[in-house]
C-alpha cells in the first residue's frame, strides 16, 4: 500500500523524465542521420593572387674596409648605416697596448653606447608642452604591442629596435612628467662609465674621399673583399659554390668599420628549383626580406643561372640604399614573380572524375559535376581560370557563385537531395 502511494506521489515525475530521456534519444538519432547526409558548401568566388617564391639572398657590393695598424677599442662616431659626407670623422680606435679581453670590453662600450643613444633621444627640448606627454605614452602602449606581435610571429631581429623605441617613449613621458632629472643623472653616469673604459691613444678614421655610407664594427662579417662586384661580374655556378663556402677574411690589420661609396648593389638568390620561366632579364621585381623587418625593396633581374642540382639563381640589382635596412650577407628572399586573377577552390572540394579535374556543386537539391582549369596550386588551394563556358562540351565549366561540396557521403554527378 505504502508502494502504491509513493509511486502515485512520484508518478508525474518519472513520466517527465521519461519524456526527457525519449527526447534526447530522437534528437541524437536524427542528428547523426543528418550529418551522414549533410552537405557542406561554399560559394566560388574570385580572388587575385600574389605569387611568391622564395630562397636564399647573398649579398654583393663593394666595400672597403677602415683598418688601423694596431688593435683597440672601437667608439663609434657617425651613426652606423648613415650617410657621411667627405672629411668626416667615422669612428675612433683607443689603444692601449692590452689586447686582453678586448671582445668582453667592445661587448660592454658598444651596450653603454646604445644606452647613451637611448637617453639622449628622450631628452626633449626646453618649452616642450606637457600635452605631449599622453602622446608619448600612447606611443609607448603602441610599441608594447609591437614587440607582443613581432614575439608571436617570430621576428626577433625587430625586437632590438622596437625595445629602443620603448625605452625612448617612456623617457620622454617621464622628462615632462617630473623624472628629467633622473634620466639626465643616468646619462651622466653612463657617458662617466665610458670615458673610464676609453684609455690611452686615441686615432681618429676619417673619410678621406667622397661621401658614402658607414657601417661600424658589428657590421663587418669579413665577407666584404670576398661577395665583391668583381665576383658578381663572373659569377657561375661552380664559383657561387666557392664563394658561399669561403672563409671570411679581413687582410692585414685591425679592422674598426667599412665604407661603401656606390650604390649599387646585388643579391644572387639561389632556387632549388628551375624557375628561370618566371623571370625577364629587365624585369623589376618587388623583393621581399623577412629577416630584415619585412622590407621590401624594387629590384631589377639582371642574370639567370643554371645550378648542377638543376636549381636557378637569380642575379637582382638595386640603385637603393633603404633606411633601416640591415645588409645581411646572406638572409632569406621572397620575390613577387606574378599576381593571378581566378576561383579560389579549397583542396577539399577538388574532384578528379574519369580524368577530368572538376568539382562537385549543389544545383536545385541535385549533385552536378563541374569542371575547372587548375591555374595555380597554392597551399591547401587551388586557383581555377575563370572560363566562360564551352557550349560543345558536356561537362560545364565551374561558374561564379555555383555552391562547391566541401563534404558528402557517397557523391555522383545527378544524386538527389531532398
Amino acid at each position: 500500500m505504502r508502494r502504491h502511494q509513493r509511486l502515485k506521489l512520484n508518478f508525474g515525475r518519472l513520466a517527465l523524465t521519461f519524456l526527457l530521456l525519449c527526447l534526447i534519444i530522437y534528437t541524437c538519432y536524427h542528428a547523426l542521420w543528418n550529418s551522414s547526409g549533410r552537405l557542406l558548401t561554399t560559394p566560388a568566388r574570385q580572388i587575385s593572387d600574389t605569387r611568391l617564391i622564395g630562397g636564399e639572398a647573398w649579398l654583393f657590393r663593394d666595400e672597403t674596409l677602415l683598418t688601423f695598424p694596431e688593435s683597440g677599442l672601437v667608439n663609434s662616431v657617425a651613426v652606423s648605416g648613415s650617410k657621411v659626407g667627405k672629411n668626416t670623422v667615422l669612428t675612433e680606435v683607443w689603444s692601449d697596448g692590452s689586447v686582453d679581453g678586448l671582445g668582453e670590453r667592445q661587448t660592454k662600450l658598444d651596450l653603454i653606447n646604445r644606452t647613451v643613444a637611448v637617453l639622449e633621444s628622450g631628452i626633449l627640448p626646453s618649452g616642450t608642452p606637457l600635452s605631449n606627454a599622453e602622446g608619448y605614452r600612447n606611443d609607448a602602449a603602441t610599441t608594447i604591442t609591437e614587440i607582443r606581435m613581432a614575439i608571436r610571429d617570430g621576428k626577433w631581429e625587430a625586437l632590438s629596435r622596437l625595445e629602443d623605441e620603448l625605452l625612448i617613449s617612456l623617457n620622454r613621458y617621464g622628462a615632462l612628467t617630473g623624472k628629467a632629472d633622473a634620466i639626465n643623472e643616468a646619462l651622466e653616469r653612463a657617458k662617466a662609465e665610458r670615458d673610464a673604459m676609453l684609455v690611452g691613444n686615441k686615432t681618429e678614421l676619417i673619410n678621406s674621399e667622397s661621401s658614402a655610407y658607414y657601417y661600424g664594427l658589428s657590421e663587418v662579417d669579413g665577407y666584404e673583399t670576398i661577395f665583391t662586384e668583381n665576383a658578381l661580374s663572373e659569377l657561375s655556378a661552380e664559383s657561387f659554390a666557392a664563394l658561399k663556402a669561403a672563409e671570411p677574411e679581413t687582410g692585414n690589420g685591425f679592422v674598426a668599420g667599412k665604407l661603401c661609396y656606390g650604390y649599387s648593389w646585388h643579391v644572387a638568390v639561389e632556387f632549388s628549383d628551375a624557375c628561370e620561366d618566371l623571370f625577364l632579364i629587365g624585369g623589376f621585381y618587388q623583393v621581399s626580406f623577412p629577416e630584415n623587418d619585412g622590407a621590401t625593396v624594387e629590384m631589377i633581374c639582371e642574370r639567370l643561372l643554371q645550378n648542377d642540382n638543376g636549381g636557378t639563381v637569380a642575379v637582382l640589382r638595386s640603385d637603393v640604399t633603404p633606411s633601416d635596412f640591415r645588409f645581411l650577407r646572406s638572409q632569406r628572399a621572397e620575390i613577387t614573380v606574378g599576381y593571378m586573377e581566378g576561383i579560389y577552390i579549397p583542396k577539399q572540394a577538388y574532384v578528379s572524375l574519369d580524368g577530368v579535374d572538376g568539382v562537385y556543386v549543389f544545383d536545385e537539391s541535385t549533385v552536378r559535376f563541374r569542371r575547372i582549369h587548375i591555374s595555380y596550386e597554392g597551399d591547401g588551394y587551388l586557383i581555377a581560370s575563370l572560363v566562360d563556358g564551352d557550349p560543345d562540351h558536356e561537362i560545364p565549366y565551374l561558374g561564379l557563385n555555383d555552391l562547391m561540396i566541401l563534404s558528402g557521403r557517397k557523391l555522383y554527378d545527378g544524386k538527389v537531395y531532398r
